[in-house]
């Protein structure tokens, strides 16, 4: 699949989504969620878009399970049913969007096999959607053997031909070595170049969405071997540049990436960073970090920042281009996200308080404009 230089029709997608947008909770739901046990929780939602799959999933299990199971569910199906309002080179543009719950559902079959997880605790944290999210995603899990499941992602070739490929290639070493997080790491870039390569000509709003993930996971790689230093983890930071050091895709060059690496302190690094980002919203927490050497506390701002960027294409975006699927499909992970920590509060694993801190709302605390 390649995005081709014919301009991609986004209309009538962007007319049902517009409609759909509706179907989205409002900020203040949240706030009547958490004062709800589970069973209120699930009350709730029944009365909202999530009705069906809240139905569905309380046949299959009880509790916060089903209330997490409906809204795996319900995320899958609306994405689903987004993609199918899309043809051609529109649907090609869908298709990159959606490509990270490939290399979400790869990664965390992987990690369940080599961890010898239960099966339906792995598939649980599967999101049917996609080449992975089905009944290849049962077989693979229920392998009894972590080859036989890595086997089956080579010879079937998923999530696609290049990073299953790499799977290959990475595996005997992985054997050996027993490293997870480097076999993770070779597919995230494998994967990272499959994308790269379909959104030559993407349109720039799908261009800043990709490139503030991949700049966000390359900083945090920086920050990350800098602490790691400080706190004599490692005896010295790499000396030469590495090509799978970094995610590519980001915009922030490797050269400016491998120069921050080195730079004497955390405020030129972060400096440096955050012109090279050329994102006013990167700059305060960047700024922040040298002071806090609070690495979770930044990737949560980031991750922060690139939701509520994406949530305004719904009114800054081209409302006939590719901002409105960008936000639609943002605003769903994100609503997913938040219903999970409600799923926290309201079975007693989390406090009320606690969860609405980390709740991800829009910058405006108003709904979004229709």
């Amino acid at each position: 699949m390649s995005v081709l230089a014919i301009p991609p029709d986004f209309v009538y997608g962007n007319t049902r989504l517009r409609a759909r947008k509706a179907q989205l909770l409002a900020e203040a739901t949240y706030d009547a969620l958490l004062d709800r046990d589970i069973a209120g929780v699930q009350e709730a939602l029944a009365r909202t878009a999530y009705r069906h799959d809240l139905e569905a999933a309380l046949a299959r299990a009880a509790g916060k399970l089903a209330l997490q199971d409906a809204v795996r569910h319900h995320l899958a199906r609306v994405l689903g049913e987004m993609r199918s309002f899309y043809r051609g080179r529109a649907r090609e543009c869908i298709d990159v969007l959606l490509a990270r719950f490939d290399l979400h559902n790869m990664l965390t079959l992987l990690r369940g096999q080599v961890r010898e997880q239960p099966a339906d605790l792995v598939l649980a944290a599967i999101v049917p959607l996609g080449p992975l999210g089905g009944a290849a995603a049962e077989e693979i899990a229920r392998r009894d053997e972590v080859a036989s499941a890595v086997d089956l992602l080579i010879s079937w070739r998923l999530p696609d031909r290049s990073t299953a490929a790499t799977l290959a290639n990475a595996w005997p070493r992985f054997e050996r070595t027993q490293d997870l997080a480097q076999l993770e790491h070779e597919l995230v870039i494998a994967h990272a170049r499959v994308v790269e390569h379909q959104l030559v000509r993407a349109p720039e709003p799908l261009r800043e969405l990709i490139a503030r993930e991949r700049d966000a996971t390359n900083v945090l790689t920086i920050l990350r071997l800098r602490a790691a230093l400080r706190l004599e983890e490692l005896s010295e930071l790499p000396s030469t540049p590495d090509p799978q050091r970094f995610v590519p895709g980001g915009r922030i060059g490797e050269e400016t990436l491998e120069a921050a690496l080195h730079m004497p302190a955390p405020p030129d690094t972060v400096a440096a960073l955050a012109e090279a980002a050329h994102r006013p919203d990167w700059r305060p927490p960047l700024e922040r970090y040298p002071s806090t050497g609070d690495l979770p506390l930044l990737q949560r701002e980031l991750e922060v920042a690139r939701v509520r960027w994406a949530l305004r294409l719904f009114l800054s975006g081209d409302p006939l281009g590719v901002g409105v699927p960008i936000a639609y499909t943002v605003a769903n992970e994100n609503e997913a996200r938040n219903l999970r920590l409600v799923a926290d509060s309201a079975a007693g694993d989390a406090s009320a308080q606690a969860v609405r801190a980390r709740l991800v709302l829009s910058d405006s605390g108003e709904r979004w404009a229709a």
